[in-house]
């Protein structure tokens, strides 16, 4: 194989994927704080296993079993700051054991269907070396995910002993419980040390699995993978705008800009963020020019005022001579330049749908209604960012267009997607 061909080689592109898509799920998580969260290795590795999926059913559902993962971790990212900070122990422990539970479920689902997948493909194919390492491998990613696990949850359970603190009247007793409790520090800088070792030799296993995998099949795969899937378009497009699709229904939700307790859960400056990323995802679809030209400014723009009002108005205004004059006019300045650039960005964005539905041919979309409920998102938020003191008048109304500029998405998008389906069907059989 020639050096421009092995660059090319979707097999290797593949290994890199889940490679650095692992490496996120090294670092451990004490007291629910993920350094480096989870959900961008979950979406690596979704990416990655997408050629191996092709080959091996168990893969595929592997694969699939991410995306609920991916739902966890995103709940878990948004929720972290306040679990983190939570001066109550039993909420966070409370927390601490809803996220371990939920993701020791789909970790054993997720490992079981890879490697089981591997296994019977290194089997088929003669990859021996491969297939020797598979159940080392496996065990060490049940150890190191359930130490991992352990390893956030086993000192937040020292909240029950804090409980029995306010009830004890024994002082001998109190002052036992006590001990255990202030050596809680200890014990999550010894276990998460332990998690750290254990899923650092996890890594390399997996690592050197992989690698191994890639060098056996790397040739066969590609070539099968190319003369039975990616030389004919027609049959990856619906799977392709399924995944673009999806992507766009999940930077949308951002719109609805959740604050919970202080904490922005779905910050609106997120959706142009993950349109951004969309725009990649319809790559030999549609262009999507107008999303890649304008998005990131739109995200930049707008987590600006979102960094400006967590500063200058963090409890928002009780009267309207609350908020400094200052603060007023450089929100209203700043306001009205990001308003701007998000209409001009979901404009453009509204013109590349159309794009995109010419260019697979599914007919004329009428886009009126999700444009005027974005400009009345948009003319609300303004407002409400501006002057602190409407914003609590205005949020309900904000909140209803953001569900109808939703629903309007999904519903146009969506529908694009089901007739390219259709059509597939018909002509593709």
């Amino acid at each position: 194989m020639s050096p421009k061909a092995n660059k090319k080689s979707v097999s290797k592109r593949s290994k890199l994927l889940i490679i650095f898509g692992f490496l996120f799920f090294v670092n451990p998580v004490p007291a629910g704080l993920d350094f480096i969260p989870d959900v961008f290795g979950c979406a690596l590795l979704f990416f990655g296993l997408t050629q191996l999926a092709y080959f091996d059913s168990s893969v595929e559902e592997a694969k699939k079993s991410l995306l609920y993962l991916f739902g966890v971790e995103v709940i878990h990212l948004m929720l972290m700051k306040s679990v983190f900070l939570t001066n109550i122990g039993s909420n966070r422990m409370l927390a601490a054991t809803a996220f371990s539970v939920a993701e020791g479920i789909i970790y054993v689902i997720f490992f079981k269907k890879l490697f089981s997948g591997i296994s019977y493909y290194a089997m088929r194919n003669d990859c021996n070396e491969t297939l020797e390492r598979c159940d080392g491998t496996a065990f060490l990613s049940y150890l190191a995910f359930f130490i991992r696990i352990a390893a956030s949850l086993l000192p937040e359970l020292i909240s029950i002993l804090e409980l029995r603190l306010n009830l004890e009247v024994d002082f001998e007793t109190y002052d036992a419980i006590s001990s255990l409790v202030s050596a809680k520090p200890i014990a999550v800088v010894l276990l998460s040390l332990i998690s750290f070792g254990v899923s650092v030799a996890w890594f390399i296993s997996v690592r050197k699995t992989f690698s191994l995998l890639d060098k056996e099949s790397r040739e066969k795969i590609d070539a099968v993978y190319a003369e039975e899937y990616t030389s004919h378009p027609e049959k990856t497009r619906p799977k392709q705008l399924r995944a673009a699709t999806y992507l766009v229904y999940f930077a949308v939700i951002f719109s609805l800009d959740i604050t919970f307790d202080g904490t922005r859960i779905l910050p609106a400056s997120a959706m142009f963020l993950f349109l951004f990323a969309s725009a990649f995802a319809f790559r030999g679809l549609c262009d999507f020019k107008g999303v890649k030209a304008l998005a990131i400014p739109a995200f930049l723009l707008l987590l600006t005022t979102e960094i400006f009002r967590a500063v200058f108005t963090p409890n928002g205004a009780i009267v309207i001579y609350a908020t400094e004059l200052w603060v007023v006019i450089v929100g209203s300045l700043l306001a009205i330049v990001t308003a701007a650039v998000m209409l001009i960005a979901v404009r453009r964005f509204i013109g590349d749908i159309k794009s995109l539905s010419e260019s697979l041919g599914t007919g004329e979309v009428l886009t009126g209604l999700m444009w005027f409920c974005y400009c009345v998102i948009t003319v609300l938020w303004a407002i409400g960012f501006a002057i602190p003191y409407l914003f609590p008048m205005i949020s309900s109304a904000k909140l209803i267009f953001s569900g109808l500029f939703i629903w309007q998405t999904v519903k146009i998008v969506g529908g694009i997607y089901e007739k390219e389906r259709y059509n597939y069907s018909l002509y593709h059989k």
